[in-house]
């Protein structure tokens, strides 16, 4: 520990000096001493950042902190006969709200345009912070990745017994449904065909609580292989989860099934490397 505690400070330094000098000095320096910073840092090294800017990784973050969201030019909102679309919610800190009248099989959803690939400049994260208001009996949810970006759907749903419905042709993010079995699944599709439905309870139950807040977070390499993490805990590794070639886009998405319920959305972050 002590020798890595040393390294680390020496690499440090180095990296302070080498940011004194021109940037063309010692480029293949600066290079290796980034990948052993990472190293020993144990972090992932962002390898689709682009190199040729300052900005090499594409960032998207709503907190959702103001009068009204842009369903104009950027967010794409829907909501069946009797619900009330996605819209900023007056509460701490900002939060948006699609409610639901309890009509069996209405869809509220929200999706951001399809901009994100994750063969251009992955690794590619999607954090999203939610949680049910009223109701978690009956109806489905899901939150992650879709290729749609605007269709009045659910893009992946579960029967009580955990079957999946696949509405989409690429997905890959969270599913639930209430009244089936506990916790939130990990789950995915790949051009149609449907990945494993998988329970994420690593380190205890994830069912969700109303109105207590979920951190969901999917990260897609550039093979389409996602990791799935609730609330910084790991869960599951999906092997090609997606198609590496197609465009995805944000979805969250609420179906009743005979309980008037609501979805609230803290904040989306969106992390990917410019290609």
């Amino acid at each position: 520990m002590l020798s890595r505690f040393m390294t680390i400070t020496a690499v440090g330094a180095a990296k302070m000096l080498l940011a004194t000098l021109p940037q063309r000095w010692f480029s293949a320096q600066r290079d290796a001493l980034a990948a052993l910073w990472f190293d020993l840092s144990r972090l992932e090294v962002p390898e689709g950042a682009a190199t040729d800017t300052s900005f090499g990784t594409v960032r998207l973050f709503d907190d959702f902190t103001r009068k009204a969201i842009d369903t104009t030019n950027f967010w794409t909102t829907n909501a069946d006969s009797g619900g009330t679309a996605f819209a900023i919610n007056e509460q701490h800190n900002g939060a948006v709200r699609g409610t639901g009248d309890g009509t069996d099989n209405d869809v509220t959803n929200l999706f951001s345009p399809p901009m994100w690939r994750c063969d251009k400049g992955g690794p590619m994260t999607l954090e999203i912070r939610a949680t049910l208001i009223t109701s978690i009996a009956n109806g489905e949810e899901y939150i992650g990745w879709s290729d749609d970006d605007g269709t009045d759907e659910n893009p992946i749903t579960l029967s009580t017994s955990d079957v999946a419905t696949t509405n989409a042709s690429n997905a890959v993010g969270f599913a639930y449904t209430g009244g089936g079995t506990a916790d939130w699944k990990a789950v995915s599709v790949n051009g149609d065909a449907d990945g494993t439905t998988t329970r994420c309870n690593t380190g205890g139950p994830t069912t969700p609580v109303v109105g207590t807040w979920q951190t969901f977070k999917v990260v897609l390499n550039t093979d389409g292989d996602a990791d799935f993490y609730i609330d910084g805990i790991f869960h599951y590794r999906e092997d090609a989860a997606v198609s590496t070639s197609t465009l995805l886009a944000v979805a969250v998405a609420q179906q009743d099934g005979g309980a008037a319920r609501s979805t609230d959305v803290d904040y989306v972050y969106v992390s990917a490397g410019r290609s």
